[in-house]
């Protein structure tokens, strides 16, 4: 991308949108901007004043940023926001629901299969969230995206066997891809830099009621019947299905130009093929290690290997041949930039490993029932939306991000840490406390982060980086869960040898085990201290992860927010320049 600066007189604003029907007024810059991602060597670095550019043209995207009467953004912000409660229900009421669904299907350690394949689906294509819905506009990638939790999780209550369930939970993780991704972008769209935060923080208020009503919705549903679980994904198809209609009459098209032919000549179609094959083999094989196979066994080399090739045929064709790159190596070039992304994956494998493993602690180590046991996660997840939502006035007040991005990464790392003091008799405060101040943390920093990164990029790659944002924190949490999961076998493994019988050991890592089983009670100490220590290994994983991320925002360069009143920076207050890109 070439950038020319120059002086344009007040009065020719409007003669340059005229004659330029790309040219859009930036609001978060106070600049006018002439969007073209990619130009032909041979094309000079000015505009022509010859003819207005082709807006149809390979290279070209239309600018989505909309801005409506308060009563309709209202509307259209609560269905935003019902989407990720519907998201965060979805996951949350699963997780719960895990073991009775082990024991429903016999299907042991394999149940771990259900969040991979979740997680699978919702990694694999997520770069191409941002770039699609540039080019077919936000409303039908969102559409689609809640279509999917509603066909997932409809197929995913029929499921008859663990296979059927695995496939299912993987439709369901694309649509919660999408949602996560299209939703970001859309408010980038409606709103100012400076306002995102304050309306960030109604979606952190709707991600912490999904997550914290989730648990006690599938707590309750297990208990009516043998089948009551089918219903912890009944429940959440049937609400997407709701949320899908809403959306048709409150959320506002865009107006992208082009017809179906041209826009999916702009699909860069070689980089789809190799990124959802790179990211689903690399996942595969990292789920599948020490737990189906063994790390170092051909099953596991050879995909992770052909993953990683495919990673990088990926990226030369992103530099190289794309004419509009699904992830633009230009988002790399900055260094803040670069540390938001690493945060983004490193505090996200922290998150999802909380998420799902808290859960089972409580359930298999401390015997409490499901009910029990979403009580006992409430702090963290109650904090978590309550944090979220201060965190969006309070950017908006002052109107920066650093402070709150920190301070949030300060107090998780310090409940990270503290929950090494778990054990087999941990007093329920203790749980209270040391989970409450995690989830203020993670509050504190998912929404905080991602104003960050949008406002360290520019206007033209604000889908795209949040698109790659979103690739990275799902890649990261299924890093996470898998490599927790394979450290946890192998702990309790080493911790069981010599101390069970071996067709004992194997039950336990199976997780068909339960202390009913009066064939091996006298076992039972042995058992629970083996189980111990591979959660602890697990929390233990957690701590250097978010304490890198705490020292990486230091060296984020914190931008002042801007809002649509601020037309022009410091450096031009006094000169009535703009700024083309071309």
């Amino acid at each position: 991308m070439t950038t020319v600066s120059t002086l344009i007189p007040p009065n020719a604003e409007t003669a340059l949108v005229l004659r330029y029907p790309e040219t859009i007024h930036d609001p978060d810059r106070g600049e006018l901007v002439i969007l073209s991602l990619q130009r032909n060597q041979n094309t000079q670095n000015t505009p022509s004043t010859d003819a207005s550019p082709d807006i149809s043209s390979p290279g070209q995207l239309d600018d989505q940023t909309q801005r409506l009467p308060f009563p309709r953004l209202m509307a259209a912000y609560l269905c935003l926001c019902l989407c990720y409660f519907i998201s965060y229900l979805d996951m949350a009421s699963v997780t719960t629901a895990l073991p009775t669904i082990s024991g429903y299907f016999q299907a042991g350690t394999s149940i771990t299969w259900v969040g991979a394949a979740y997680l699978l689906g919702q990694t694999s294509f997520q770069p191409l969230y941002g770039r699609i819905s540039d080019i077919f506009g936000r409303r039908p990638v969102l559409l689609s995206s809640v279509g999917c939790i509603a066909l997932g999780g409809g197929l995913s209550g029929f499921a008859k066997t663990p296979t059927w369930l695995f496939v299912t939970r993987a439709i369901s993780g694309v649509g919660s891809g999408g949602i996560s991704s299209s939703v970001a972008i859309i408010v980038s769209d409606l709103v100012s830099l400076k306002a995102r935060g304050k309306y960030q923080g109604m979606i952190s208020l709707a991600i912490g009621a999904g997550a914290t009503s989730g648990p006690f919705v599938a707590a309750g549903l297990i208990r009516i019947g043998a089948d009551g679980w089918r219903w912890t994904f009944f429940i959440p198809a049937i609400a997407a299905g709701a949320c899908f209609v809403l959306l048709l009459f409150v959320l506002p098209p865009n107006a992208v130009s082009g017809d179906w032919g041209q826009k999916l000549r702009k699909i860069d179609w070689l980089g789809v093929v190799t990124s959802v094959a790179g990211v689903v083999l690399t996942v595969l094989a990292i789920n599948s290690g020490g737990i189906l196979w063994p790390w170092t066994s051909q099953q596991v080399l050879s995909t992770l290997i052909i993953g990683g090739i495919l990673f990088f045929v990926f990226i030369a064709i992103e530099a190289y041949l794309a004419t509009i790159p699904i992830m633009p190596l230009r988002l790399f070039t900055t260094r803040s930039r670069c540390l938001l992304l690493v945060i983004g994956f490193l505090s996200d494998s922290a998150w999802q490993v909380t998420q799902y493993f808290v859960p089972l602690y409580f359930q298999t180590l401390r015997g409490y029932t499901p009910l029990q046991s979403a009580t006992l996660i409430l702090p963290f997840v109650a904090a978590q939306g309550i944090a979220g939502a201060t965190s969006g006035p309070v950017m908006s007040k002052l109107a920066r991000y650093s402070e709150v991005l920190r301070i949030g990464l300060l107090f998780w790392t310090l409940g990270a840490g503290l929950k090494l003091l778990f054990n087999e008799k941990t007093p329920t405060y203790t749980y209270v406390i040391v989970l409450a101040l995690e989830g203020i943390g993670v509050g504190w920093v998912h929404q905080p982060g991602l104003v960050a990164l949008q406002a360290n990029s520019g206007t033209e790659d604000r889908a795209v980086a949040t698109g790659t944002r979103n690739v990275l924190r799902s890649l990261g949490g299924v890093v996470g869960v898998a490599i927790s999961s394979a450290a946890q076998y192998a702990t309790m493994s080493a911790a069981l040898h010599g101390t069970v019988p071996d067709w004992l050991r194997e039950r336990v890592l199976q997780g068909t085990w339960n202390a009913a089983d009066r064939d091996a009670l006298m076992y039972e100490s042995d058992i629970q201290r083996a189980r111990l220590e591979g959660f602890r290994v697990i929390f233990a994983i957690q701590v250097p992860l978010v304490g890198l991320c705490l020292l990486a925002s230091f060296f984020v360069a914190d931008v002042v927010l801007k809002g649509d009143t601020d037309k022009q920076r410091p450096e031009t207050k006094n000169k009535r320049s703009r700024l083309l890109r071309i």
